[in-house]
């Protein structure tokens, strides 16, 4: 009775607008003083906010948001737009698989769902309302596809934290998400191909000449990118040190090519720290409400009903499907992951499931949550940014939400969609 009172004040204050940080801070330090008493509750507040992100492998989610934050001041993401429109812009369906490469690309350089859909928004839907296309669909193409690869293809931050929080391997995690968001490019470009057919919507073919200068911009940050995936995949440097790379690399290659002032890097900085803060408040927060249950024996109580169910892994598998589903609904995914995970995921892999394969599916069902109502920032987000009403976004992205839908469940007839690179690692 008491740990649903508990969840109830949970929802509530979530419900009123408490950042979810110091709700769970707030409500798991309540609990923990009403199961433990006095003693558990300073024994364990006084340690946690230390050692709950005392840890050398965390500096890899700072580090990743450094060197989006770079990348995204060097201003590449609309170079890298009208280099990939000259390119394939002029066959059928073009600028909008334009649209969808470059969210891919830039959603890999910045590692950020919400920044990646709040620059790729002000960039793609105006070129593609240009080419024919309906504001509903370039803006809900925008919205559904942007993040959804920016959270799939490394550096991800939800699968950091994933790993850190499950204690999987970084390297390994970053890699699982490479097919998968290729695998997902391809069957969004696949739709638009077909959508576009009746439109005949494309741009003007430009020169070989133009197409080769148009790379000058933004061949230096992808080579930057493709080596530090690389560096991890063959094990020449761990996570931690890659995006320290990575970092460092993004700062000299903005700083060369004139592209970053002191204006900006010092930007850059105060955007990675006050990220990082809120990343770390959320961490600290979670590791609070888990000691309750903890404390509760709430966990090992869900495992052996679970056990004593009779259900099979597949049934318990298309519940917490749906249940994630619904939770993104309501609640913002690094929360979602962070107030979850202690109860779902020992529960999953109890049932055998692969604890790798199991994040890339939580990671990409909470971002659909992202594009749906009433919590939707990315549907938001992209009309703030384009003007087209929040309805229209909404209606357009449905097309591609069912694409997202088909991408889980592929992944879930073959997880080798998602376990053939680490397993090469």
């Amino acid at each position: 009775m008491l740990t649903l009172g508990i969840c109830i004040l949970l929802l509530l204050l979530l419900f009123i607008g408490m950042p979810i940080g110091f709700t769970l801070i707030a409500v798991g330090s309540l609990g923990i003083f009403m199961v433990g008493g006095i003693d558990s509750f300073t024994g364990i507040l006084s340690t946690t906010a230390y050692r709950s992100v005392n840890s050398f492998t965390l500096t890899t989610i700072p580090l990743f948001i450094l060197m989006a934050n770079f990348i995204s001041k060097s201003n590449i993401a609309k170079d890298l737009y009208d280099s990939i429109l000259k390119w394939i812009g002029h066959v059928p369906g073009g600028v909008g698989v334009s649209t969808v490469f470059a969210s891919a690309g830039f959603g890999t350089l910045s590692g950020s769902s919400i920044a990646a859909t709040s620059i790729m928004a002000k960039i793609c839907v105006p070129e593609m309302i240009k080419a024919r296309y309906k504001d509903s669909f370039a803006a809900g193409l925008v919205a559904s596809s942007t993040g959804t690869l920016a959270v799939m293809i490394p550096p991800s931050v939800p699968l950091i934290l994933y790993a850190i929080q499950t204690e999987t391997s970084i390297g390994k995690l970053l890699m699982a998400g490479i097919i998968p968001g290729i695998l997902l490019a391809f069957l969004l470009c696949l739709y638009i191909v077909f959508a576009s057919i009746k439109l005949g919507s494309k741009t003007e073919k430009v020169s070989w000449r133009e197409r080769f200068i148009s790379l000058k911009y933004i061949w230096p940050m992808i080579l930057l990118v493709l080596l530090v995936i690389s560096i991890m995949y063959f094990g020449i440097a761990t996570a931690t040190e890659a995006s320290a790379f990575g970092a460092i690399g993004a700062l000299v290659i903005g700083a060369i090519m004139k592209r970053l002032n002191l204006k900006d890097i010092i930007e850059a900085l105060k955007d990675a720290s006050q990220q990082t803060a809120m990343i770390f408040t959320i961490i600290i927060g979670g590791y609070i409400f888990a000691y309750f249950f903890t404390l509760t024996g709430l966990g090992q109580s869900l495992i052996s009903a679970i056990a004593e169910s009779g259900l099979s892994k597949w049934t318990v598998l298309f519940l917490v499907i749906i249940f994630y589903l619904i939770l993104g609904l309501v609640m913002d995914l690094i929360g979602s992951m962070i107030l979850t995970l202690p109860l779902i995921f020992p529960v999953m892999v109890n049932l055998g499931f692969d604890p790798i394969w199991f994040g890339v599916i939580v990671v990409l069902l909470l971002e659909i949550g992202l594009v749906t109502p009433p919590v939707g920032i990315n549907l938001y987000i992209t009309s703030q940014q384009t003007g087209v009403p929040d309805n229209k976004v909404w209606r357009g992205s449905i097309p591609f939400l069912g694409i997202l839908l088909f991408t889980i469940v592929l992944m879930c007839i073959f997880p080798q969609i998602i376990l053939y690179l680490p397993n090469q690692m």
